[in-house]
Protein backbone atom coordinates (compact mmCIF):
# COMPACT_ATOMS: atom_id res chain seq x y z
CA UNK A 1 0.00 0.00 0.00
CA UNK A 2 1.34 3.62 -1.36
CA UNK A 3 1.41 6.23 1.64
CA UNK A 4 1.61 9.76 1.65
CA UNK A 5 5.29 9.55 2.17
CA UNK A 6 5.90 7.70 0.01
CA UNK A 7 4.50 9.82 -2.97
CA UNK A 8 6.28 12.63 -0.89
CA UNK A 9 9.43 11.04 -1.86
CA UNK A 10 8.99 10.36 -5.42
CA UNK A 11 7.67 13.82 -5.69
CA UNK A 12 10.20 15.53 -8.57
CA UNK A 13 10.91 13.74 -11.98
CA UNK A 14 14.94 12.30 -12.09
CA UNK A 15 15.00 14.80 -15.17
CA UNK A 16 17.27 18.01 -15.52
CA UNK A 17 14.77 20.90 -15.71
CA UNK A 18 14.86 23.03 -19.10
CA UNK A 19 17.89 25.54 -18.94
CA UNK A 20 15.92 28.39 -19.29
CA UNK A 21 13.89 27.54 -15.97
CA UNK A 22 14.63 29.74 -12.97
CA UNK A 23 17.12 27.89 -10.35
CA UNK A 24 15.99 26.17 -7.46
CA UNK A 25 12.53 24.64 -10.40
CA UNK A 26 12.02 21.25 -10.63
CA UNK A 27 9.96 19.11 -12.43
CA UNK A 28 7.12 17.46 -10.85
CA UNK A 29 7.26 13.36 -11.49
CA UNK A 30 3.85 10.91 -12.21
CA UNK A 31 4.12 9.99 -8.43
CA UNK A 32 4.07 13.86 -7.67
CA UNK A 33 0.95 14.84 -9.29
CA UNK A 34 -1.28 12.67 -6.94
CA UNK A 35 -0.06 15.88 -4.41
CA UNK A 36 -2.27 18.14 -6.85
CA UNK A 37 -5.48 18.68 -5.02
CA UNK A 38 -8.74 21.01 -5.30
CA UNK A 39 -10.81 22.67 -2.65
CA UNK A 40 -14.41 22.10 -4.09
CA UNK A 41 -15.98 24.76 -2.52
CA UNK A 42 -13.77 27.36 -3.40
CA UNK A 43 -12.19 25.73 -6.25
CA UNK A 44 -9.05 27.19 -5.09
CA UNK A 45 -5.87 25.03 -6.30
CA UNK A 46 -3.30 23.11 -3.72
CA UNK A 47 0.19 20.88 -3.88
CA UNK A 48 0.73 18.87 -1.01
CA UNK A 49 -1.78 20.67 1.48
CA UNK A 50 -0.23 24.37 0.20
CA UNK A 51 -2.40 26.24 -1.72
CA UNK A 52 -1.20 27.77 -5.12
CA UNK A 53 -1.49 31.37 -5.03
CA UNK A 54 -2.36 32.97 -9.20
CA UNK A 55 -1.53 35.94 -10.02
CA UNK A 56 -4.53 38.83 -10.42
CA UNK A 57 -6.20 39.23 -13.91
CA UNK A 58 -4.84 42.30 -15.80
CA UNK A 59 -7.04 45.06 -14.98
CA UNK A 60 -7.48 47.93 -18.44
CA UNK A 61 -8.24 51.55 -17.13
CA UNK A 62 -11.14 53.03 -19.08
CA UNK A 63 -8.45 54.87 -21.52
CA UNK A 64 -7.04 51.51 -22.31
CA UNK A 65 -10.62 49.62 -22.69
CA UNK A 66 -11.44 52.54 -24.99
CA UNK A 67 -8.73 51.88 -27.17
CA UNK A 68 -9.20 48.21 -27.08
CA UNK A 69 -12.64 48.99 -28.41
CA UNK A 70 -11.44 51.40 -31.07
CA UNK A 71 -9.26 48.62 -32.52
CA UNK A 72 -11.40 45.36 -32.11
CA UNK A 73 -13.78 47.63 -34.12
CA UNK A 74 -11.27 48.62 -36.76
CA UNK A 75 -10.34 45.32 -37.14
CA UNK A 76 -13.50 43.49 -37.22
CA UNK A 77 -14.23 47.03 -39.80
CA UNK A 78 -10.66 45.43 -41.80
CA UNK A 79 -12.40 42.08 -42.07
CA UNK A 80 -15.27 42.78 -43.52
CA UNK A 81 -13.27 44.82 -46.30
CA UNK A 82 -11.01 42.27 -46.97
CA UNK A 83 -14.16 39.64 -47.08
CA UNK A 84 -16.17 42.01 -49.47
CA UNK A 85 -13.53 41.86 -51.95
CA UNK A 86 -12.99 38.27 -51.42
CA UNK A 87 -15.93 37.61 -53.03
CA UNK A 88 -17.57 35.30 -50.77
CA UNK A 89 -18.85 37.86 -48.02
CA UNK A 90 -22.18 38.03 -50.86
CA UNK A 91 -22.41 34.36 -50.91
CA UNK A 92 -22.18 33.87 -46.98
CA UNK A 93 -24.88 36.43 -47.22
CA UNK A 94 -27.36 34.94 -49.46
CA UNK A 95 -26.87 31.59 -47.91
CA UNK A 96 -27.83 33.45 -44.35
CA UNK A 97 -30.56 35.33 -46.32
CA UNK A 98 -32.26 32.23 -47.56
CA UNK A 99 -32.10 30.02 -44.38
CA UNK A 100 -33.35 33.21 -42.01
CA UNK A 101 -35.81 33.59 -45.04
CA UNK A 102 -35.43 37.26 -45.83
CA UNK A 103 -35.11 36.53 -49.42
Amino acid sequence: MTTWEDIRSFRYSTMDPPPNWPSGVRPISQEGLGLLGIDPTTNKLFWDGNEIVLRDRIRLSCWQRFLATIAACGMFGTFLVQASQAGWWMHLWQRIATAMGWS
